[in-house]
């Protein structure tokens, strides 16, 4: 009854809100249309005065401001009245349409589910690849008055190891946010979003139009091109600001709509059932980009399997073993996969979240009255013929494939893939007794001040604990940073259980704990190396040189990475921002811009021109070597002329892009090769008595 209150609530606010909206884009659209009438007025006027005048200058003047006065008029009155007349299309070239006629089964679970929740049958029904399902629609203006018919889209990821309950369940939660009168106003809702978004934020072919009346040659004419930009800037401000407005007081609306449709699947489904099916996505979300990754890797090997979705089923089975989990449409789940991290010391409810956390979502699930119990439990897959299955199964294995000539794959079998996997996997993956320690960025010390004495293995699960605990408290730090500099937005902030001030964060406070963390792992990272020396020197110091080698490549990659990668992506964005700002820049002007870009070319040319050849050649192709090397030796463009280098511009961002990419890949598979250097070290280790 409380939480019924609570939805009453938040929805009479948000529509008092979209009300609010609806008012002043009616204002905006009168003063559109008046503004088409007064350019018609002010031809028909112009058109009268124009041959009374008998001096040239003064109608040329004339026709200039009637010309420019005119399209000001009509582009910011067109502007004001288009989305009166557009649709927003709810594109997905994943999705494939089904029919009754083709998949029996399933649409008699749907009906089933449409009968339960009180909602109509869905227009249209689509199957796609993803660990989806969602009810959507095309939008118009006029869709906030009239009803719209909503079709369903069902992933087929949600098929692997769950059961038709679950499934239902799914089902039910989607058509839950539409089978009460307290819910409907979501659709009203996400259709007035829809339409001040696409006017605050959408560009067009209006605007492309509007930016080329800004540079054309007339300067009389662009006059009116930039007056025509800064008032629809102005409106778009606005309508951003209608935006926030409406859509902050949504998403609270949208976060108690997600515990009321929840609670309509657990009157359905039963509550164990569907926490299982909130727990399942979780593992199966993961999994299928998981799966998605290794085939598009597989392909690289001129190889593929025979049907994804059994890939996928490989992969879920190896990632919840490792997790010490099960997960079968023959069983329901009790937990998420456990987190090995300790608790964060930050709990902030973020502004514009419209989703609770699944955590959340299981424990409000307690509230529920149902009682139901499911004890039989059949596959998701028998509701849906073979034939489609692998026709959607397509549709993903062509999106992984695209770097590849599919017909000249080779179809291995799926014991085959599962062998090929668990070795890309250990190939790929630090061993799992060192991975907490290598991981991560690993914290720079000087070498030679550490001493091949004597010492225990720092690899103990007390340091395994410090780690996490430190890496922990660095994303609480980057969150802290982000409220502070308004990068997020939270309604509350909570530090170590203790509500906080948005004004007053606890940041040195926290700044405090992290370094005093972070020299007892700064600690643990120059134990970790004495103790490779000393175990190289045990073993006649045969892999001292390469553990060193190792080191000075993590080294490398990471500092360069940390000094470099974001300043430059920063500067760059801003040089890309301004290149494609439309403006009818002056010569001296071009100049300047020129003068920026080479300062930016010569800077990445000095940061390239300082990498470690032999080490980026480990993990770079002949071609991409080559492409740095030529870009450092290659002149810049000092020319006095007012033309851009484009092809500049290109080469120095991809040659930045490669780089980093370069001293990524390094940085990665050194710590593989450390982790693997150490287990060989370990495994050698001569018995001391």
């Amino acid at each position: 009854m409380k939480h019924n209150d609570t939805i009453r609530q938040h929805s009479s606010i948000v529509l008092f809100k979209i009300s609010l909206f609806i008012l002043v884009y009616i204002g905006l659209i009168a003063i559109g249309v008046l503004l088409i009438w007064l350019a018609y007025q002010f031809c028909f006027w112009g058109v009268l005065h124009l041959t009374a005048l008998h001096s040239i200058r003064l109608m040329l003047l004339l026709l200039a401001l009637m010309v420019g006065g005119i399209g000001f008029s009509l582009m910011f009155g067109i502007y004001l009245v288009k989305f009166i007349f557009s649709r927003t299309i709810n594109n997905n070239e994943s999705r494939r349409l089904i029919t009754e006629t083709e998949c029996p089964q399933l649409f008699q679970a749907i009906r089933e589910v449409a009968l339960e929740t009180q909602c109509p049958m869905p227009k249209k029904v689509y199957l796609s690849p993803d660990v989806n399902a969602c009810v959507f629609y095309n939008t118009s203006f006029w869709s906030i008055f009239f009803p719209v018919k909503k079709n369903l889209e069902i992933g087929l990821g949600l098929f692997n190891a769950t059961n038709t309950n679950e499934l239902k369940g799914i089902l039910a939660h989607e058509f839950g946010h539409f089978s009460q009168k307290s819910m409907k106003v979501g659709s009203t809702v996400y259709i007035a979003n829809t339409v001040i978004y696409n006017l605050a934020f959408q560009e067009d072919k209006w605007d492309k139009w509007v930016d080329e009346w800004c540079v054309i040659p007339i300067q009389s004419l662009a006059f009116f091109g930039k007056f025509t930009r800064i008032f629809t800037n102005l409106v778009k401000r606005i309508l951003q600001y209608m935006y926030r407005v409406v859509n902050h007081s949504y998403f609270k609306l949208s976060r108690q709509m997600e515990y009321d449709a929840d609670r309509i699947a657990c009157d359905y489904i039963g509550k164990d059932v569907f926490a299982s099916a909130l727990y399942k996505i979780e593992i199966l979300a993961s999994s299928f980009n998981v799966t998605k990754e290794a085939l598009a890797n597989l392909a690289e090997e001129k190889k593929k399997v025979n049907n994804f979705f059994e890939a996928y089923q490989i992969i879920t089975d190896i990632i919840t073993q490792n997790n010490h989990l099960s997960i079968s449409y023959q069983s329901l789940m009790d937990q998420e996969i456990p987190t090995l991290y300790p608790p964060s010391r930050i709990v902030i409810e973020n502004t514009w979240d419209t989703h609770p956390s699944t955590e959340k979502r299981v424990s409000h699930l307690t509230s529920c009255d149902s009682k139901k119990k499911v004890t039989s439990f059949v596959s998701s897959w028998t509701l849906l013929p073979e034939n489609i299955k692998l026709k959607v199964a397509d549709i993903v294995e062509k999106e992984v494939q695209t770097s590849a000539e599919v017909e000249t794959l080779e179809t291995i079998s799926n014991e085959a893939f599962r062998q090929w996997y668990l070795e890309y996997y250990r190939n790929n993956i630090v061993i799992e007794k060192y991975r907490y320690f290598l991981n991560r960025n690993i914290l720079v010390f000087d070498r030679s001040e550490v001493a091949a004495n004597k010492i225990d293995t720092p690899f103990t699960a007390a340091n395994c604990d410090v780690i996490k605990e430190y890496e922990v408290a660095l994303n609480d730090c980057n969150t802290l940073y982000k409220v502070y500099y308004k990068q997020i937005e939270v309604e509350s902030i909570r530090y170590l259980n203790e509500d906080c001030s948005i004004k007053a964060l606890p940041i040195k406070r926290h700044e405090e704990y992290v370094g005093t963390l972070s020299a007892k792992v700064k600690q643990i990272d120059k134990d970790i190396y004495q103790y490779l020396m000393y175990c190289c020197q045990l073993n006649n110091n045969a892999l001292t040189n390469e553990i060193n080698s190792i080191y000075d490549a993590i080294f490398f990659a990471q500092t360069n990475i940390k000094e470099h990668d974001s300043e430059l992506d920063m500067r760059i964005n801003a040089l890309v921002n301004e290149l494609n700002r439309p403006v009818n820049r002056t010569d001296e002007e071009i100049i300047e811009l020129k003068k920026m870009i080479n300062s930016l070319t010569n800077d990445i040319k000095k940061i390239v021109s300082a990498g470690n050849w032999n080490l980026l050649s480990t993990v770079g192709d002949t071609k991409m070597i080559e492409l740095l090397q030529t870009f450092v030796q290659s002149p810049l463009d000092e020319s006095t002329n007012s033309v851009i280098d484009t092809e500049q511009i290109n080469t120095m961002i991809q040659v930045k892009v490669i780089y980093f990419y370069l001293l990524k890949t390094l940085e990665h598979k050194s710590k593989i090769r450390l982790g693997a250097k150490i287990e060989e070290i370990e495994r050698n280790l001569p018995i001391i008595d």
